[in-house]
């Protein structure tokens, strides 16, 4: 599929992309964080677009779905596979068709809520596989939010190559290692912190860094914390910068992590 077919990109922006080797849907779903931050800085298309662009491409590539089904789902208020997993078949169905009430030259065809389970439980499977992708053990140093090339090096200089490596670094072993590199103990306090928050399945190096900036440091931390409250306060950091992150997690995905961090503090 080319990556003109993403609603939005056109062809000013499918150039541009193409440029940058991202010539086709497939090229783009792949990316990770810091390789979208940094596709962005090369083809001066805004984060917020590119990540956009990014999650509509999941649903794209899901069976049945592809470009036109995909701005369906997107007018709904579904924009990526990881909002779509968390949805319920038969309340999608039901907004799908008051859609084609309301605009019935969006939709040629009703989708069977058979056809819906399949998007929903696909959508699942491929949100299981990116959280996996985020665990500490598999992720480069370097990707770690604020960190770059230039940490980057250092750190995998004094042996710290992985996130996991940053787990679990008491005051004496942050004090050393700022020692080590050069780099102050305040900032390596809270790369540490995010690489703790990373062991949580979902919430990888953006989230890491959304969830630290409200005031949780650790996963002890965060099995402490109200869902509602937890979302409100990630909501109200959006307003106050908005360039932080694309979109806020959905309240069932907080829920998660509270959860999964119950069972590993």
């Amino acid at each position: 599929m080319k990556i003109i077919e993403i609603e939005g990109v056109g062809e000013k922006y499918a150039k541009i992309l193409e440029k940058a080797a991202i010539a086709n849907v497939e090229d783009l779903i792949p990316l990770k964080w810091m390789e979208i931050k940094e596709l962005a800085k090369t083809t001066s298309i805004s984060l917020k677009l590119l990540e956009k662009w990014q999650d509509q491409t999941e649903l794209m590539v899901i069976k049945g779905i592809g470009p036109e089904y995909s701005e369906v789902l997107n007018k709904i208020g579904i924009d990526s596979a990881r909002e779509l997993a968390y949805r319920n078949p038969k309340n999608t169905l039901d907004k799908i068709i008051a859609l084609d009430k309301k605009q019935p030259d969006v939709v040629r065809k009703i989708p069977k809520i058979e056809d819906i389970e399949g998007w929903i439980n696909k959508a699942k499977d491929l949100y299981n596989v990116k959280k996996t992708k985020t665990i500490p053990k598999e992720t480069p140093i370097i990707e770690l939010e604020g960190i770059g090339k230039k940490y980057g090096k250092t750190l995998e200089a004094a042996g710290f190559l992985d996130v996991e490596s940053l787990i679990g670094l008491d005051r004496d072993g942050i004090k050393k290692l700022a020692e080590k590199t050069k780099i102050s103990e305040k900032l390596i306090d809270k790369w540490a912190e995010h690489a703790d928050l990373m062991r949580i399945g979902g919430i990888g190096p953006e989230y890491a860094e959304v969830i630290n900036e409200i005031g949780i440091d650790s996963v002890k931390e965060l099995a402490q914390r109200n869902p509602n409250n937890t979302l409100d306060r990630i909501v109200k950091l959006d307003k106050e910068k908005p360039d932080m992150y694309r979109k806020p997690p959905t309240l069932q995905m907080i829920e998660d992590w509270i959860e999964e961090a119950k069972k590993i503090k």
